[in-house]
């Protein structure tokens, strides 16, 4: 058996021959996320705690544990920002209900929306979408999924999205009732209350006051179905 002091010998040389190919797990993740451009999403609560915006190549999820917490808004802003930086979107939506009549026509333009009737047929279409090259952000609304949804999907699906969307430098994002897998980097909480008084607000102005904040959690601890099935408006 080799000395402990041969493996290290061999390893530098190793090193040397590939021209610093060769490196711990440590130094490669630090050298991921310093060379992981961010994606703005003109929310400033959003921006301001992801430290700039989304992380490309990277999942965040976005948890809403009740309803009237202004998802629907969030939604439609990312979509706006989409088309305005000319990059195209596609939503997985899990119960089909997007409220299209809710959404600008002008920011649906450059968005493909997929009905799904699972999370794990959602899951299993944003493996095979996430090797197109045509979109730049991937957005499944998964409010609707139980814990027992989310358990269903299988965890190297979740590891090949987010290898697919790391060599696209895309953005994805999974809005939850609570977290759902282990290969999230970033879990926000939208905490946002939305009241009756909103209906008669500025749609601007409920956006610059929706609020997150960081969560920590395991995979499908606290997803869960929303109340009543509500139809989901982005306002």
């Amino acid at each position: 058996m080799p000395a402990p002091i041969d493996k290290l010998a061999a390893l530098a040389s190793l090193r040397r021959e590939l021209a610093g190919k060769v490196r711990s797990g440590t130094e490669f993740l630090a050298e991921c996320e310093r060379r992981d451009p961010e994606e703005a999403t003109a929310l400033a609560g959003l921006d301001a705690i992801l430290g700039g915006g989304f992380k490309r190549g990277r999942l965040t999820e976005i948890h809403l544990p009740g309803p009237s917490r202004g998802g629907g808004l969030v939604l439609a802003s990312l979509l706006a920002r989409a088309r305005q930086a000319g990059q195209y979107a596609i939503l997985f939506d899990v119960g089909s209900g997007f409220s299209i009549e809710s959404f600008p026509e002008r920011d649906l333009e450059s968005l493909l929306w997929v009905g799904c009737d699972s999370a794990a047929q959602a899951v299993s279409v944003w493996d095979v979408a996430a090797r197109d090259d045509n979109f730049r952000w991937f957005l499944l609304d998964g409010r609707d999924c139980t814990p027992e949804d989310w358990r269903a999907v299988r965890p190297a699906q979740w590891q090949r999205i987010v290898g697919q969307m790391r060599e696209r430098e895309a953005v994805g994002v999974v809005f939850a009732r609570g977290p759902v897998t282990a290969v999230a980097k970033d879990r926000l909480e939208l905490f946002s209350l939305l009241g009756l008084d909103s209906l008669h607000q500025d749609r601007e102005a409920i956006v610059a006051s929706l609020r997150f904040r960081r969560v920590e959690g395991g995979a499908g601890e606290k997803a869960g179905r929303g109340e009543g099935g509500e139809r989901r408006m982005a306002g």
